[in-house]
C-alpha cells in the first residue's frame, strides 16, 4: 500500500530488550507497553486528550485487549478506539499500518502504537482438563497435581513452546529456518558470519550509545537498572572470542534428535539436504520487551510539536506456506518495491528481521535470485542491519516491528546520505510484512 499523505513516525522509543526471566521478567507485557507509553508521553510532551486512538500489537496477548487495558491505565479518554492485533512476529508492524489506515480514510490523526511481549509471562496450561470430571475445576486440578495423577487426556503444555508451532498447519519457527538453510543451500558458516556481525554490530552501537537516544532504562526488583539490551551485553564474550559460534549446540543435531531423525522426519520439505546448521548462536534469543511510536501527518506533528523521527512510504503484508515462514520478508519486501516502483539495490538501509540467521539470509538469496540484488556486498558494506539485528537484539515478538523502525530512524541519524530504510519482518503462520520508511526533511 502506497501511502497517499504524509505519515509520520515520532518519538519512537522502547525498553531495553531483555532475556526470558531475568531483568524484565516480572511485568506482564501490557506493564511493558505502559511504561514505554508514559516514556513517549512524558518525553514528547503529547497532551492525553490528542490521542485519537491506542492500538497495540501482541504476539500472544493474555491481557484482555491490552490496548484499552494500557489505555484505562494511562487514563486517557474514555471515548477512544483502543485495539489489539494480534499477527504473531509482525504484530507491531501491522499496529503501524493499521493506525496510517485508520489516518487515510479519516478515522483520526494522531495514534499512539505499541508493540510488547514478556515470553517470560506465557503461562504454562494444562490442557484438555475441563473435559474431565476428575481435574473439572480448579481445586480438582490442584489434588491431581499434588499427587502428580494427571487423568488420561489431561497435560501440561507451555504456551511458549506452542506458539513457536500452531500443532495444526505448521512446524517449530526452528524447523522452518533448518529447512530455508537446506533448500537455499546456506552452509553453517555463512550463517554464523552473518550472526557473528549481528552480534559485533550491536555491541559496537551499544557501547558507542547509538541506541540510548531510542531506549528508556528500566529499574529491575531489586533497583538495578538495565539501560541497554541485555542479550547484546551477554554476549560480549562472544564478540570477542569468535570462535565459540562454531563450538555451539546445533538444534538439529543433539541427543534430542539426530540430524538422521531431522532428515527423515521432514524429508518432504527438503529439496537440497546437506549437513546441519542452525545453532543457539545463530538463532535470536527468548525476550521481554515493549516498544512504541506516535503516528500522525507531519502536518499534525508540527503543530503539536512532535519529533518526526522518518516518514511511512508504505506497507505491504503478504504470505507464504507456514512451513516457508521466514521467506515471507522477501515475498512482502518484493511486492512493496513493486508497488513503491523501486528496486533493493535502490534502497539506502535494509533492516531485516533475524529470527533465524537463516530466515534472514534464505529471504536474501530469494530477493537475489530474482532481482539480482547482491546482499553480500551490501551487507558488507553495512547497509542491511548495519547496527545488529534480533539475533542479537532479541526478540520480544509484539515489539520487534517497532524495534526495527527505532533502528531505520537510527540509520538516518548516523549517515545523513541514507533516504530510505525498506524494514521487514517474517512471523509464524507465514504472514510477512514490509515497510518502507523515508527521511524526513523539515
Amino acid at each position: 500500500m502506497k501511502l497517499k499523505k504524509s505519515i509520520a513516525l515520532c518519538n519512537i522509543r522502547r525498553t531495553p530488550f531483555a532475556q526470558i526471566g531475568k531483568a524484565l521478567g516480572r511485568f506482564p507485557a501490557h506493564h511493558l507497553g505502559k511504561m514505554v507509553a508514559e516514556d513517549i508521553l512524558k518525553t514528547s510532551g503529547l497532551k492525553k486528550e490528542a490521542i485519537d486512538g491506542v492500538i497495540v500489537g501482541e504476539g500472544f496477548p493474555f491481557a484482555p485487549n491490552s490496548a484499552r487495558v494500557i489505555s484505562s491505565l494511562l487514563d486517557l479518554p474514555e471515548a477512544i478506539p483502543a485495539i489489539t492485533i494480534n499477527q504473531n512476529c509482525v504484530s507491531s508492524l501491522e499496529a503501524v499500518a493499521e493506525a496510517a489506515r485508520r489516518i487515510e480514510l479519516g478515522e483520526g490523526e494522531t495514534f499512539l502504537v505499541l508493540g510488547e511481549e514478556s515470553q517470560t509471562a506465557m503461562p504454562f496450561v494444562v490442557a484438555g482438563a475441563r473435559l474431565n470430571k476428575k481435574v473439572g475445576n480448579l481445586e480438582k486440578l490442584k489434588k491431581a497435581l499434588a499427587s502428580s495423577e494427571l487423568p488420561d487426556g489431561v497435560e501440561l503444555r507451555d504456551t511458549l513452546e506452542d506458539g513457536l508451532g500452531d500443532g495444526e498447519t505448521s512446524y517449530g519457527m526452528h524447523v522452518t529456518a533448518e529447512i530455508a538453510a537446506q533448500n537455499y543451500r546456506i552452509p553453517r558458516k555463512t550463517l554464523d558470519d552473518f550472526a557473528y556481525q549481528s552480534f559485533k554490530r550491536a555491541l559496537a552501537a551499544t557501547e558507542a550509545g547509538k541506541y540510548a537516544p531510542y531506549i528508556m532504562p528500566v529499574k529491575d526488583e531489586d533497583g538495578s537498572e538495565l539501560a541497554a539490551d541485555e542479550a547484546v551485553l551477554l554476549r560480549k564474550g562472544l564478540v570477542e572470542n569468535p570462535g565459540r559460534m562454531e563450538r555451539a549446540m546445533l538444534l538439529f543435531d543433539n541427543p534430542q534428535m539426530k540430524w538422521a531423525e531431522f532428515i527423515k522426519k521432514y524429508d518432504r520439505d527438503l529439496e537440497h539436504k546437506a549437513d546441519p546448521t542452525t545453532s543457539i548462536f545463530n538463532a535470536c534469543p527468548r525476550s521481554d520487551g515493549a516498544a512504541g511510536v506516535i503516528v500522525t501527518t507531519v502536518e499534525k506533528a508540527k503543530e503539536l510539536g512532535l519529533s518526526i523521527q522518518a516518514i511511512l512510504k508504505g506497507y505491504h503484508m503478504k504470505g507464504v506456506h507456514p512451513n516457508r515462514m521466514g521467506i515471507g520478508q522477501a515475498e512482502a519486501s518484493l511486492a512493496l518495491l513493486e508497488e513503491m516502483q523501486m528496486k533493493p539495490e535502490q534502497v539506502d538501509r535494509i533492516e531485516i528481521h533475524e529470527a533465524f540467521a537463516a530466515t534472514a539470509v534464505g529471504a536474501l538469496e530469494e530477493i537475489k535470485a530474482r532481482t539480482g540484488f547482491a546482499w553480500e556486498k551490501a551487507f558488507q558494506e553495512s547497509r542491511i542491519n548495519p547496527n545488529g539485528g534480533s539475533i542479537a537484539i532479541g526478540h520480544p515478538f509484539g515489539a520487534t516491528g517497532i524495534r526495527l523502525m527505532a533502528n531505520a530512524a537510527m540509520d538516518f541519524a548516523e549517515d545523513s546520505s541514507a533516504r530510505t530504510a525498506l524494514l521487514t519482518a517474517c512471523a509464524h503462520g507465514g504472514i510477512a510484512g514490509a515497510v518502507l520508511m523515508e527521511r524526513y526533511d523539515p
